[in-house]
């Protein structure tokens, strides 16, 4: 091959290179690019979530300030259940006193206590109103037998107009005003109170407080276990 022939074949050569060249850095290029676009996408995709996170986090907030404000003046309003003594030792009450307190400031309104069910027909108390810091006491009318904790409630208006129940067991229930006139209440909420009753000590939930003795004799009855169990491991 003579020199004029070859220099064609070199020039071909030389532009399939420089095209190659050419492909190859634009194809580089948009690689890159497209990992700048995905890589882009991720960390917009993460701001997204931490500022959902952020919002919803924001909103359980304002939503458990709304609530603590919503029961600011409810969970002062306290129920108690005595029992009115018999004639004889031992006997079955005459009758149930049940008093409700006001521990608040505020007055509330249009209170009645209400026995849902039970061997007799449902009752429920002529309405009263509740100042600040006052008590006003209702006797059950006589059923012969002691009223089941969450038979018992209290319902009553706060100043700014909510509805609500108090159950004996503690539960603070918000009510939404039906078609019908009556209330349907939300689940209950339970506020760190303590509610006694004679004869009847109320944890924060409402519970007797012989349940909340058992609790504290199985912890160190299962450490002990424990301990035991590992002693008698290490020293086979």
């Amino acid at each position: 091959m003579t020199s004029h022939q070859s220099c064609p074949v070199i020039t071909l050569m030389t532009a399939v290179i420089g095209l190659l060249t050419s492909v190859t850095a634009i194809w580089i290029t948009l690689a890159d690019r497209r990992r700048v676009i995905a890589k882009e996408r991720r960390e917009e995709a993460a701001a997204d979530r931490r500022a959902a996170a952020a919002e919803a986090a924001e909103l359980a907030q304002s939503v458990s300030r709304t609530r603590s404000e919503e029961m600011a003046q409810a969970r002062a309003v306290q129920l108690r259940l005595l029992e009115l003594s018999a004639d004889e030792p031992g006997s079955t009450p005459d009758a149930w006193l049940v008093t409700v307190a006001n521990r608040g400031p505020l007055p509330v309104m249009d209170v009645q206590v209400v026995r849902t069910v039970g061997p007799a027909m449902p009752y429920c108390s002529e309405p009263f109103d509740l100042q600040g810091e006052s008590t006003h006491e209702v006797e059950l009318p006589s059923t012969g037998e002691r009223p089941r904790l969450a038979e018992v409630t209290a319902v009553f208006t706060d100043p700014a107009g909510r509805r609500w129940q108090r159950q004996l067991t503690g539960g603070l229930c918000l009510g939404v005003l039906q078609d019908d006139g009556t209330y349907q209440w939300d689940q209950p909420r339970f506020p760190e109170t303590v509610i006694v009753g004679r004869g009847i000590q109320l944890g924060p939930v409402g519970l007797p407080e012989r349940m909340h003795v058992v609790p504290l004799l199985v912890v160190p009855l299962l450490a002990l276990t424990a301990v035991g169990c590992l002693l008698y491991i290490l020293l086979r």
